[in-house]
């Protein structure tokens, strides 16, 4: 709402399945307020303070590293959770990607002892084994489901605990979207607008055509 204003069609009953397409997605604006009207924004929160200033201090010192990584995209148990990993495949993805990237879509729930998680895409309400990775300064992992974006009471898991684990950013939606993949972050794009060198806050938001239904949580400047 801060961003985009008041979106009446989500709120209207019947019409939860779909919602107005954000005028940034996928876009190359630079100023989104001059040619849309908008401002992105994103939330500085964490489970506790100590949390929130590592989170920035990651974002801060991942500025211009140039960092060479994977993004792991998860076909887990869950097949509707998983429905971005099915999406792709790693050769269509390898073309619209940075070279630094090395794209694994992996059937497992999960991933542990990695050091070059720069991108981690989740398909399951709850992630195991967050805290047995070590993530690059500037990472971003989300998962694909109802209420990760509810931080504080939900009844799943909460995108902090991706915060709490050493990520810089994540998202998750707050109301029921539905398995619907225009609400979530589109992996292919995300890394393309962040490897191309835009903020977390452009890339992120560029990502997702409906964001109605959803915040993000980062450090915003962050661009590695």
């Amino acid at each position: 709402a801060i961003s985009r204003g008041y979106i009446s069609d989500i709120c209207v009953s019947g019409n939860y399945m779909s919602a107005s397409v954000s005028p940034y997605y996928d876009s190359y604006s630079e100023a989104p307020y001059t040619d849309f009207g908008m401002r992105p924004s994103m939330m500085l929160a964490g489970k506790t303070f100590e949390d929130v200033k590592k989170m920035i201090d990651n974002g801060v010192a991942s500025d211009n590293t140039n960092p060479i990584g994977s993004a792991y995209l998860m076909k887990t148990y869950d097949y509707t959770r998983s429905l971005r990993a099915y999406s792709y495949t790693p050769s269509l993805l390898g073309k619209v990607i940075s070279p630094n990237v090395d794209v694994k879509i992996l059937t497992s729930n999960s991933i542990a002892s990695t050091t070059d998680s720069l991108f981690y895409f989740q398909g399951l309400a709850t992630v195991p084994n967050i805290t047995k990775n070590q993530f690059p300064k500037g990472a971003v992992a989300d998962h694909l489901t109802s209420y990760g974006g509810r931080l504080t009471d939900s009844t799943q898991m909460s995108i902090l605990e991706f915060i709490a684990g050493g990520v810089t950013g994540s998202y998750g939606t707050v109301v029921e979207p539905y398995a619907i993949l225009e609400k979530f972050p589109d992996p292919a794009i995300m890394m393309r607008h962040y490897t191309r060198g835009e903020t977390l806050v452009e890339a992120y938001w560029k990502s997702i055509s409906q964001t109605a239904q959803g915040i993000f949580v980062g450090e915003p400047l962050a661009k590695p």
